[in-house]
């Protein structure tokens, strides 16, 4: 008896162990799996192409764009499109299915229109051709007329009570208040509310974020953020690539800066990667090829202490206080411009 439970308990101990050990597999393929892309430009006399190639699991994920317009988006998983601008048979999918939708809205009311004359026609065949023309008022039996009036009265009855309520309405919406004095506060208390109190919540807004961007737990938290999303840029940054550009921009100023930047960025690596700035005309010449790669679990790992930093968490907690209590001040203002409105009304209404 023991030894079979025994038996059982541990081949479903070994199923778990593997369905946890290809879990895990599967997981650390994911992140450890590189991210590859390639990009490249070429520039000639005006004409501009670009490629953008981007390769996951393998292969097994590929996207990429090409330009000049309209160009071409894509993504695929294997041999399964999911989006394909260029791919005309998901287009002719498209089209198929709304003419048939429209086809079958338009069958489905000539339907009705045809059930409707059926029953027309069905409802008049049983009278005689001149029914419609030869009945007169003096052929119709007394007791027939005095039931045809009887089932007007109502109707004719509530009339008049529909003119009483709109009357009512009328005599109310009449009774307004003609005191210049009223008009000239109850400007004042629309001006307090409109302008002076969305002023003051506006000023609370501001006063409170630029006391949390100056408190010691955001800056923390700031530091931390861009620490790790320069390393984060650092391993999605290219590996391989060269460049030979000549550009030119509306005003030299601009180049100028566009040059600066480039020297910063590039400082080590402008051999392979050479940009000729042109001061005197606007212009773009020239190609580019960048290629690189990277993994989600550098990614993760540098993003992780972010996410679950303390500081994060009062820096969460701050913001709903504060959503909280102008939320509260809103709802204040607002209560007291209609109580102020109110007593006016029963000061000057009596």
């Amino acid at each position: 008896m023991w030894a079979i439970l025994l038996k059982v308990l541990s081949i479903i101990g070994i199923v778990i162990a593997c369905i946890m050990g290809a879990v895990l597999v599967l997981l650390l393929l994911v992140l450890l799996c590189p991210i590859c892309y390639r990009v490249k430009g070429n520039a000639h006399e005006g004409n501009i192409t670009a490629k953008v190639r981007l390769h996951y699991l393998f292969g097994l994920i590929r996207a990429g764009y090409d330009y000049p317009e309209p160009g071409n988006i894509y993504a695929r998983i294997a041999w399964y499109h999911l989006y394909d601008s260029k791919d005309p048979k998901a287009d002719n999918k498209d089209d198929i299915k709304s003419a048939h939708k429209r086809d079958h809205k338009k069958d489905s009311k000539n339907d009705i229109k045809d059930d409707i004359k059926k029953e027309d026609v069905s409802d008049t065949d049983d009278l005689p051709d001149n029914t419609l023309t030869e009945i007169n008022i003096d052929d119709i039996p007394d007791e027939v007329k005095e039931e045809s009036v009887t089932q007007e009265e109502p109707v004719n009855a509530s009339e008049p009570a529909c003119d009483t309520t709109t009357e009512k309405k009328s005599g109310k919406d009449k009774k307004k208040i003609l005191n210049p004095v009223y008009h000239i506060k109850k400007a004042w208390e629309d001006f307090k509310y409109k302008v002076i109190a969305k002023v003051k919540i506006i000023y609370k807004d501001v006063s409170f974020y630029k006391k949390l961007l100056l408190h010691e737990d955001t800056q923390g938290l700031l530091k931390i953020v861009k620490k790790n999303l320069i390393r984060i840029l650092k391993q999605m940054r290219p590996k391989y690539g060269h460049a030979d550009i000549e550009y030119g921009m509306d005003s030299p100023d601009t180049t100028a800066y566009i040059f600066g930047a480039y020297s910063v960025v590039f400082a080590k690596k402008l051999k392979k990667y050479v940009l000729k700035p042109n001061f005197e005309e606007k212009m773009l010449e020239g190609e580019l090829e960048v290629g690189g790669f990277f993994n989600l679990f550098g990614i993760v790992i540098f993003a992780l202490p972010v996410v679950f930093s303390r500081k994060l968490r009062k820096l969460r907690a701050r913001l709903d206080r504060h959503s909280d209590n102008m939320e509260a001040c809103r709802s204040k203002a607002e209560k007291k411009y209609n109580k102020a409105l109110d007593e006016l009304e029963k000061e000057y209404s009596a």
